[in-house]
């Protein structure tokens, strides 16, 4: 009794006269004495294809991958993802201020907030929320009334009611609130180095330009002039620098 003889695949494709030929399998056929054996396929039974069908599925992909491309980009600029980068925004930077304002010569504050890294970081979640947002429904509606905004008005009646209107856009809020965060947090920390620079004590205006941000920075302002040390350096040794190569 022979065993079975299974070939594998045999696949062929063949350029002749212009015209594609499309594979097939191979077959396999039954001997008289009931021996299962391989029947090679000669080419001239291949079954000829226009070729033009397989390019007419070239548009039917790129459109089914537009459309994959598209679903993956709305489900990641979400209204869901602008909540969470509004929570990211919100709640993250404020281990950051603990640290500047509890322990503000340890070295593992020195270490996170010695670089730009959490200011970087905090920017671009506020640029996810700007972009997302403006991919929703309604998502450029502020940016139409945001003119009003700067639309003179001597009573200031008309700049504020145009401010309270683009509240009503939830997404908009987002966009606002990561914006003032993360300027604090930028000013905050120049607060903060100044203090390490010059041996100036700041938890008490950091902890204030994280609550009512600009009061923060006048209150270190006015803590280094009743100290003595002078008001905070502003980059005039770069200006003096310009000057004296001139």
């Amino acid at each position: 009794m022979h065993r079975p003889f299974f070939s594998s695949l045999v696949i062929l494709l063949s350029v002749r006269n212009g015209q594609s030929f499309a594979p097939i399998f191979s077959t396999h056929a039954v001997s008289g004495s009931g021996v299962l054996k391989d029947t090679p396929v000669p080419l001239t039974q291949l079954h000829a294809i226009d070729p033009s069908s397989i390019t007419s599925t070239l548009p039917i992909i790129a459109q089914t991958s537009s459309i994959l491309t598209s679903n993956a980009a709305a489900e990641i600029l979400s209204n869901e993802n602008i909540k969470l980068a509004f929570n990211a925004a919100t709640f993250g930077p404020q281990i950051l201020w603990l640290l500047m304002i509890l322990v503000p010569n340890a070295t593992i504050t020195k270490k996170i907030m010695g670089s730009y890294t959490p200011i970087i970081a905090f920017s671009l979640v506020h640029l996810f929320i700007v972009i997302a947002s403006a991919t929703q429904e309604n998502g450029t509606a502020p940016i139409a009334e945001f003119n009003d905004v700067f639309a003179f008005d001597p009573t200031g009646n008309g700049s504020q009611s145009a401010m309270v209107n683009m509240m009503r856009y939830p997404n908009f809020v987002s966009e606002e609130w990561s914006h003032v965060l993360t300027w604090d947090l930028f000013v905050g920390r120049i607060v903060w180095l100044d203090g390490l620079k010059r041996g100036i004590f700041t938890p008490h205006s950091v902890l204030f330009c994280n609550l009512i941000g600009p009061p923060g920075f006048l209150m270190h302002c006015a803590t280094c002039l009743l100290t003595g040390k002078g008001i905070i350096g502003n980059g005039n040794e770069a200006l003096e620098e310009d000057e004296s190569n001139e």
